[in-house]
């Protein structure tokens, strides 16, 4: 009797060291959840390590936090999307946009930018990373990812979303893949 209320002890013990290490879980390192309520965030999984907007921009005025930014505006009789996120943390000096060429509401979107011309600049529905440190550029070609808009309110200035998708390297071989992607942003503020 003895042995089983220390093995039920020991037992209670592992559990407990076990649940701990899962609740510490690094924010920094965690996706955001995924919402529809304008709650400013944006991240995925870029080869399977996680990317979410992070460190400072400083300039003349003095410095601020990396965050999502997001604008859109009407041209041609199409809305458009723009979101843009940098991550500037430790050795890091990475960009990511989003683009839209043509947002009529919820729905899936296919990539439409690209070519052997690309970048980075042009118009379409795209992916596009690039991390400055080491040159690298990577780009969504047509039909290689997707983006699928959740909620747009037009009213509000919100919309949320997610997407995924291959990124060829646009100045030679090679690709990065973006997965679990999630936004959720005020455009225009």
């Amino acid at each position: 009797m003895k042995y089983s209320i220390l093995a039920g002890v020991a037992m209670l013990a592992l559990a407990g060291l076990s649940s701990c290490q899962k609740a510490n879980v690094d924010p920094q390192t965690a996706l955001p959840p995924s919402t529809t309520t304008g709650a400013e965030t944006l991240g995925f999984s870029l080869d399977g390590n996680t990317w979410i907007p992070a460190g400072q921009r400083c300039g003349i005025y003095g410095c601020a936090d990396n965050k999502v930014e997001a604008s859109s505006y009407v041209a041609n009789g199409h809305r458009q999307l723009l979101l843009t996120a940098v991550r500037t943390d430790g050795g890091r000096n990475e960009s990511f946009i989003l683009q839209l060429e043509a947002l009529t509401g919820p729905g899936v979107y296919r990539a439409t930018a690209g070519g052997p011309g690309a970048t980075g600049g042009e118009a379409g529905t795209k992916l596009y990373f690039a991390n400055s440190r080491q040159g690298l550029q990577y780009q969504s070609q047509p039909g290689t990812a997707t983006i699928t808009i959740t909620r747009l309110d037009t009213v509000q200035n919100i919309v949320a979303g997610t997407f995924e998708g291959q990124l060829s390297n646009l100045s030679g071989t090679g690709s990065v893949q973006v997965g679990s992607g999630r936004f959720d942003v005020l455009y225009n503020r």
